[in-house]
């Protein structure tokens, strides 16, 4: 006999959220997807692949694939130098 479970995901994800450890590192993974969004956003609207990227910024094409996968553990310097490399810009704010 087959039950079919009658709880939600997102009664599963509010349960698993509750725990602070777990709530800090989905708000952490939730800020890389949106970074990780922007560049390669700013990236592809510039209309640039990995490699003229990173010859336009004078590093290994690696970089930026590393740059793009996880871009929090790169410097706001990095950051901007990639956007302004695509033509973009960026403003910081405080929410």
């Amino acid at each position: 006999m087959n039950k079919k479970h009658s709880t939600t995901f997102e009664e599963l994800k509010e349960l698993a959220l509750a725990d602070p450890v777990a709530r800090d590192a989905y708000d952490r993974a939730e800020e890389e997807w949106q970074l990780r969004e922007v560049l390669l956003s700013a990236r592809e609207k510039a209309k640039l692949t990995q490699t003229e990227l990173a010859h336009r910024l004078g590093v290994a094409p690696s970089n930026i694939n590393r740059i793009e996968r996880t871009p929090l553990n790169s410097n706001i310097k990095t950051i901007s130098k990639y956007l302004h490399a695509c033509n973009a810009k960026f403003e910081i704010r405080l929410m």
